[in-house]
């Protein structure tokens, strides 16, 4: 009986020991369940937080980062429900103070209830946020661009304390990129539109263009290319090319005396099938160098003395010309653009509706101009009596006017003025040796110009003046030709065409030459220009101008330089965020 009821009682120690670590292994398993709910509702959060702090940041300066780090911070607090009352804020206004320096990382701490958290920016390559995963640039981006939150939480075990494991902390990790994308706004002075085929930006024998920046604004130089270039072939191998070998070159100046990197931006770089990365551009560019370097300017970088500076880099997204139809067209069921690419297979690319509420000024234009006499417009030679070649005369009126010229309106050698006028004209406008053709100079009030058929061609030796006034071209080009004549050419500042100088729908070239005393501000929207050319002649020609146009050529003898204007251009969407750890 003895060894039975010794049996017995280890028999009960060993299902009692059982027993404890089968509640103990139980315990463990509902912390263990406990914790990956933890990790995963902290991950959320944290992908949540570091996807709203960059929209904060600039996509190309990294500036913004104290701004990030405070949105960061207030979607932690937002996203995680046991942050208790004890809170440590991080001192982002401290810690972020000035511009972001590549390579070198700023860390802001904080805490609330169980959590630790740590918010980085710039993330650089080396740091361990970026572990895990080999570096992509095309995908990563640059150092500045990106933040990163850690959020680490120390949980006290329910169950398996009992088994003497009393806590456990568990850590997880995000980082996101703002990418330069649809999203906010940039000034962009340059905006190629070519969908798929090569030369959309290229250069010409001693052609150089320089998108310049704006130092009050710290605003660098912006030039997009929209080509996938998936269409390329001899003899233009390359979407983005300084073709010319005579000292030409394309290249977008940052800010001086700043970490505000200027951006040459590709949608064929993004590699989204059938783009071709290869003919994004000419890397022959990116090492051959240029001598003399721009001496007109002294804040111009070592490197951008090769034919292509800086390096392009991706856009994921293609801009398209939407920008410019939503302000000045907006409406539902835009054309694909563009209308030609049946005869390569292959359909249009869409433009998205417009966001906001129907108001397609363009339409409206159309619709009151395209047919008849427009309503209390005077007619050229019925009611002023005057022809439609203009010899030698002075010639000054005032009001609206209807030029009935079908065949074109002509001046060689004459004066004529326009004063406080919009016109429609039936035909284009030619301008001869000496012509002087000014419409509304020294105005104080916004005009338009609606031209049914032609172009507008401005001898080297003629001088032509728009101020404060809209063109728009149904169905032609403008031909504004190098030399001494004076080209000024101002954009109206209020009103439904604010900031839009010209509106061609042609296929045609377009081309603006250098001039004495030139001045152009505004927008050119030439969607369809086959290609819009920039000529330049000995020295540089500048302009406060936005090109938007489906290619773009520079050539000639000189330099064509923009300067990027905040003010009185269209702000060009190309930022968005990318969560990449």
């Amino acid at each position: 009986m003895g060894g039975r009821e010794s049996e017995r009682g280890s028999a009960l120690i060993l299902i009692a020991a059982t027993m404890m670590l089968l509640l103990g292994v139980v315990a463990i398993v509902v912390d263990l369940a406990a914790l990956r709910l933890d990790i995963r509702a902290d991950r959320l959060a944290s992908d949540a937080a570091v996807s709203a702090g960059v929209m904060a940041m600039d996509p190309f300066a990294g500036t913004g980062a104290d701004d990030a780090c405070q949105v960061a911070w207030e979607y932690l607090l937002l996203n995680l429900e046991d942050t208790g009352a004890a809170l440590m804020p991080p001192d982002c206004a401290t810690v972020f103070a000035g511009d972001c320096v590549p390579g070198v990382a700023r860390t802001a701490n904080a805490s609330a209830g169980p959590y630790a958290f740590m918010i980085t920016q710039p993330v650089p390559d080396s740091d361990p946020l970026m572990a895990g995963q080999a570096i992509n640039s095309l995908i990563d981006g640059v150092d500045c661009q990106r933040l990163g939150v850690t959020v680490t939480r120390t949980r006290q075990h329910t169950f398996a304390a009992v088994l003497g494991f009393r806590s456990a902390v568990t850590d997880v990790r995000s980082v996101a990129r703002v990418d330069p994308d649809a999203g906010g706004g940039e000034v962009v002075p340059l905006l190629v539109l070519e969908p798929i085929d090569c030369a959309a930006l290229f250069t010409s024998g001693q052609g150089k263009v320089t998108v310049s920046y704006d130092l009050a604004t710290d605003t660098p130089g912006f030039i997009v290319v929209d080509s996938n270039a998936s269409t390329c072939g001899s003899p233009n191998p390359y979407s983005i090319d300084s073709m010319g070998i005579q000292k030409g070159w394309i290249r977008a100046i940052p800010v001086p005396g700043t970490n505000i990197p200027s951006a040459i931006l590709s949608y064929a770089l993004a590699g989204i099938p059938p783009a071709d990365i290869t003919r994004a551009y000419d890397p022959t560019d990116l090492t051959s160098s240029v001598d003399p370097a721009d001496i007109t300017d002294p804040t111009e970088p070592v490197e951008s003395w090769f034919r292509l500076y800086p390096t392009p880099i991706a856009v994921s997204r293609r801009i398209t010309r939407a920008p410019i139809d939503w302000r000045y067209n907006c409406k539902t069921g835009y054309p694909d653009y563009p209308l030609d690419l049946s005869n390569l297979g292959i359909g249009g690319i869409p433009v998205p509706d417009c966001p906001d509420t129907a108001a397609p000024h363009i339409d409206n234009l159309v619709n009151d101009y395209d047919m008849g006499v427009p309503l209390g417009f005077d007619t050229w030679t019925v009611d002023g009596g005057y022809s439609c070649s203009i010899g030698t005369e002075v010639i000054t009126v005032s009001g609206d006017w209807f030029v009935d010229c079908p065949g074109g309106f002509e001046i060689n050698g004459g004066v004529v003025t326009f004063n406080e006028s919009n016109l429609v004209l039936e035909g284009g406008i030619n301008l001869k040796s000496d012509a002087v053709l000014a419409i509304n100079p020294a105005t104080s009030a916004d005009h338009h110009v609606f031209i049914r058929d032609g172009i507008i061609l401005k001898n080297a030796q003629s001088s032509l003046t728009l101020e404060r006034t809209f063109v728009y071209l149904e169905d032609g080009a403008i031909d504004l030709r190098a030399g001494t004549g004076g080209l000024i050419w101002t954009a109206p500042e209020a009103g439904n065409f604010e900031d839009l100088a010209l509106w061609s729908e042609g296929v045609n070239p377009h081309e603006i030459g250098g001039q004495a005393g030139n001045q152009l501000t505004g927008t050119f929207f030439t969607p369809f220009a086959e290609p819009f050319a920039l000529t330049g002649q000995a020295g540089q020609f500048q302009f406060e101008a936005q090109f938007i146009t489906r290619r773009l050529e520079v050539k000639g003898q000189g330099e064509v330089k923009m300067h990027p204007d905040p003010g009185k251009t269209t702000l060009i969407p190309i930022r968005a965020v990318r969560l990449i750890r």
